[in-house]
């Protein structure tokens, strides 16, 4: 039996799984999450923190799903390193998983940048939904101030602002047109250097000098590829985004590669990999349909 193991249960990897057991009812299928849910699409936290989506309807699908679709799901569980001599996968605590075939679909998300405070309380980063919950438990009582340049982190300053009827700063490294901007949201092209408290976040500092008064940051930018496990893998990457072909092949011909780590979010993608798989299961040449 062929085994194929996806690291990464965002929308890509979750319909991918779906997929190949819908072309194969026979290979071994696992999806592994280094969170302790099921599927969910992340575009979708505005809508959560802004209470338009409870937790319950939040998801894809329950646990209960891949279990009657015959797709292992392992939670909870972050993928340390990779033997690609034994075609052997490491999770990061203990433990480990072969496979046969191997996808990385585990995405992108924002950190936080290296600069004095970002690691106050009251300070926070916006990529998965445990972050979105430790937000929405903060007392907001004074202006906030959202980082991000796109318009995701504008949905965020929008729901931030509206939700707790305060300012919003959005600190962009590009300009927002203010007549687009609802009256409580002020864009300030520019980027922080410092974050000023006494153990929690109090004030912003500017690369231009000026500090601006904040009882919280949310960092929605500053995106890097959640790809730490590739490490000594000999698996190329390129300005932080795994290098594939056509057919999401990465240079190791067992390995491939989906989604924003790849820098391509075409959900097309997914049936294309998912024929391409069942494809080499089969002996066949992977090749475009």
């Amino acid at each position: 039996m062929q085994k194929i193991v996806i690291v990464g249960a965002g929308i890509f990897g979750h319909s991918l799984a779906v997929a190949l057991r819908g072309l194969d009812k026979e290979c071994a299928v696992t999806l592994i999450s280094d969170e302790n849910y099921p599927a969910y699409e992340r575009k979708k936290l505005p809508e959560f923190l802004s209470g338009g989506i409870k937790e319950e309807g939040f998801f894809l699908c329950n646990e209960d799903f891949y279990a009657k679709e015959n797709i292992s799901f392992i939670k909870g569980k972050k993928i340390g390193s990779l033997n690609l001599a034994k075609n052997t996968a490491y999770f990061k605590d203990k433990g480990n998983i072969e496979f046969d075939y191997l996808v990385i679909a585990s995405g992108r998300s924002p950190e936080l940048p290296e600069i004095p405070g970002a690691k106050k309380e009251g300070v926070y980063r916006l990529y998965s939904l445990d972050d979105a919950k430790k937000f929405s438990s903060r007392f907001i009582t004074h202006p906030v101030c959202v980082v991000g340049s796109d318009d995701f982190s504008l949905n965020i300053a929008k729901v931030v602002s509206e939700k707790n009827q305060v300012e919003v700063k959005l600190i962009s490294r590009n300009s927002f047109d203010p007549s687009f901007l609802p009256a409580h949201i002020e864009a300030i092209n520019s980027s922080i250097t410092e974050i000023i408290g006494e153990g929690e976040a109090q004030a912003i500092k500017l690369k231009e000098g000026k500090a601006i008064g904040v009882c919280a940051v949310l960092f929605v930018d500053y995106y890097r590829s959640n790809i730490d496990f590739l490490k000594n893998a000999n698996i190329d990457v390129k300005d932080d985004l795994v290098v594939i072909d056509e057919e999401m092949s990465t240079n190791v011909s067992n390995i491939f590669a989906l989604g924003s780590v790849t820098g391509r979010q075409n959900i097309d993608d997914v049936l294309l990999l998912a024929l391409n798989l069942t494809r080499l299961m089969k002996g066949a040449t992977c090749q475009t349909s």
